[in-house]
């Protein structure tokens, strides 16, 4: 509960200053007609106002288009606070946090398709397995379980601490038990049961959980220390390296054999199999919190970083080689918060 009121106060009193900004000009006002081989940015809008938005940019970085969502569907409102998204076959779940409510679209013509409303209480993170959508809901510190092809609600799995991102691995759901600087536990469930299996210690300050090569990789950052797990999803016991160097830690994404990660303003890099953490950044901002890095993602060799912009304006997303080199800027909706392959 502590977790909760706390997280809860702190976004309220971010985004009580935030106020909507125009769209940008540039943005195309008629559908592309196609947005798959690109990159779907999702952006949060404003806290308390229905302003979330989708953006688009093709792999080759030459076409872009905001509000996509808007544009395919104008009659439709996204919502307020787009949180996350999860893909199965050609559908996209976009995860809408303040609307208890989890948008259904063709992935590729997002053209609405559906909307998720039932038992979800502020709902976080999302994944499907076996035509399952699992949802995490960090008010009922439960995962929702819903039929991905009709949406319908089919059960609810009880955990009883902080649910928030989720990963599949060796048919099992694995979900932190942690976010924004707290907690220090895995969750692993059979979603054959929708029964808890065990729960993983890990170091306190989890943010961050993907899945490589049927292992499970969580990220952990703190005042003392990092550290980067790594679980054996057959048996569910897990290995770790350290550094005191690099404290805080955050943002983990996993890219082809590497992993990367920020710690304030700085990008690292290091091997999917390496024995410690890289110490030297591929490239440094200039760090402001709750702006620089807000979201943050490796897809294909390219960095994608969000700058939120304070909150106060549209966000800017800045794309750069594996070698640190900018590639492109693009202005997007509010708070840019992650980055998804849509291929």
């Amino acid at each position: 509960m502590k977790f909760k009121n706390l997280y809860l106060g702190l976004i309220a009193s971010v985004f009580l200053f935030a106020s909507c900004s125009s769209d940008d000009n540039t943005i195309i006002d008629t559908p592309l007609g196609a947005y798959d081989n690109g990159v779907l940015i999702l952006n949060e809008g404003n806290f308390k106002t229905p302003n979330a938005s989708v953006s688009y940019i093709s792999n080759d970085l030459t076409t872009s288009q905001n509000n996509i969502f808007a544009v395919v569907n104008p009659t439709k409102v996204l919502g307020d606070v787009a949180q996350s998204l999860s893909f199965s076959d050609d559908k996209a779940f976009i995860v809408v946090n303040n609307s208890n409510e989890v948008e259904v679209v063709n992935r590729y013509t997002f053209q609405s398709l559906g909307t998720i409303t039932e038992k979800l209480e502020n709902p976080r993170y999302s994944v499907v397995l076996n035509n399952k959508l699992y949802v995490t809901n960090a008010l009922s510190n439960a995962v929702t379980v819903y039929d991905a092809k009709t949406y319908a609600y089919s059960n609810s799995i009880s955990v009883e601490k902080t649910v928030e991102k989720i990963v599949v691995a060796n048919n099992k759901l694995y979900v932190m038990n942690g976010a924004y600087g707290y907690g220090n536990e895995v969750t692993v469930i059979d979603p054959s049961t929708n029964q808890v299996l065990t729960t993983i210690t890990v170091e306190d300050g989890i943010n961050s959980i993907e899945e490589k090569n049927g292992s499970v990789y969580v990220m952990c950052g703190n005042k003392d220390n990092s550290k980067l797990y790594k679980i054996n999803t057959n048996t569910d016991t897990a290995t770790s390296i350290e550094s005191t160097t690099l404290k805080y830690v955050s943002n983990m994404d996993i890219d082809g054999d590497k992993i990367y990660y920020t710690q304030e303003g700085s990008v690292y890099a290091m091997d999917l199999n390496a024995a410690t953490f890289s110490t030297t950044p591929i490239f440094t901002n200039t760090y402001v919190q709750y702006s620089t890095f807000y979201g943050f993602g490796v897809i294909n060799g390219k960095i994608y970083s969000g700058n939120a912009n304070g909150f106060t304006q549209d966000g800017i997303v800045t794309i750069y080689s594996s070698t640190g080199t900018v590639l492109k800027t693009l202005t997007v909706g509010i708070a840019p918060n992650s980055f998804y392959s849509n291929n």
